[in-house]
Formats: C-alpha cells, structure tokens, sequence
C-alpha cells in the first residue's frame, strides 16, 4: 500500500514524473536495440524521438524551480 501513496505523492519515493522519465528512457533504449533480435524490425525515427522527449520533459517537470529568482537591471 505505500507504494501506492509514494506514487500518487508529487514528491514521493516513486512519484509518477520520475517512474515516467526511467521508463520512457528504459523503453527508447530497448526500442533502439529491436533490429538485434529481431531482423525485420523497422525503426521509424519519430518514436524514439518522441521516447526521449517524454524523458526529457519528465526531467524537465521534476526540477524544482527557484521561487526568488529576481533580475537584477542596471
């Protein structure tokens, strides 16, 4: 049942953004490497793109911002 609440939490052991960016990068790693073992398998170029990006936005999304950050103009 904890995991259940650390996933569901924003900032929890395995919150969601952080499952989503290990395994959009997990998968694009996989994905990549299909024509090893299987022959026939056509990569297209946009899925694995478009696996990096989810990954990068994740990342992107897990970062805490600076409240206090002011310009300083002079």
């Amino acid at each position: 049942m904890k995991i259940i609440t650390d996933t569901l939490q924003v900032d929890g052991k395995y919150s969601q953004k952080r499952l989503l960016t290990f395994s959009s990068f997990f998968f694009a790693t996989i994905y990549a490497f299909m024509p090893i073992f299987i022959k026939d398998f056509d990569i297209k170029e946009f899925v694995f793109l478009g696996f990096l990006g989810v990954g990068g936005f994740s990342i992107y999304r897990t970062q805490k911002t600076n409240d206090n950050n002011t310009i300083i103009e002079g």
